[in-house]
């Protein structure tokens, strides 16, 4: 099975203040260990959507062996136009998508390889009855996503 994780991380984080990619958590970035935990799952291909500073973000991330894909409308779309960005080019590439939000650092590998080994179409952890993040979503249902967003633009 190919799996890949899918990583927005294109906001301005402008509630916080402060750009949030790269606060540190302990001795690593937030980004870095969004990264470490899907690696720690066995997921080596990792994408990564960014838009506002890509280049700072990029250069921070260099080493880690990402694909970076540029969302340059950043400033007027939202999150899901951001997904839709890394769904679009990993649709081919694998059979199955993660996808998390660069601010949600405290999903473990033990979480993703549960989700993975539960062969569902689309999973989403809960804690304490609430959904979060990742989210797995099998190539079945990525070009229905696609289209059916295409439809609502």
């Amino acid at each position: 099975m190919r799996t890949a994780a899918l990583i927005t991380a294109a906001g301005k984080s402008s509630r916080m203040g402060d750009f949030k990619p790269m606060l540190q958590m302990g001795t690593i970035s937030i980004a870095q260990r969004v990264i470490h935990n899907f690696r720690q799952a066995g997921i080596s291909k990792i994408v990564m959507v960014t838009g506002y500073n890509s280049e700072i973000l990029e250069h921070h991330l260099a080493s880690n062996n990402i694909v970076f894909l540029r969302n340059e409308q950043y400033a007027s779309t939202q999150m899901f136009d951001s997904v839709k960005i890394g769904l679009d080019y990993l649709k081919d590439k694998a059979d199955t998508v993660l996808f998390s939000p660069v601010d949600v650092p405290l999903f473990t590998a033990e979480t993703v390889t549960k989700m993975l080994d539960l062969n569902q179409l689309l999973v989403t952890p809960c804690f304490q009855g609430r959904p979060g993040h990742p989210i797995l979503i099998r190539s079945e249902l990525i070009e229905s996503i696609l289209v059916w967003v295409s439809k609502v633009d």
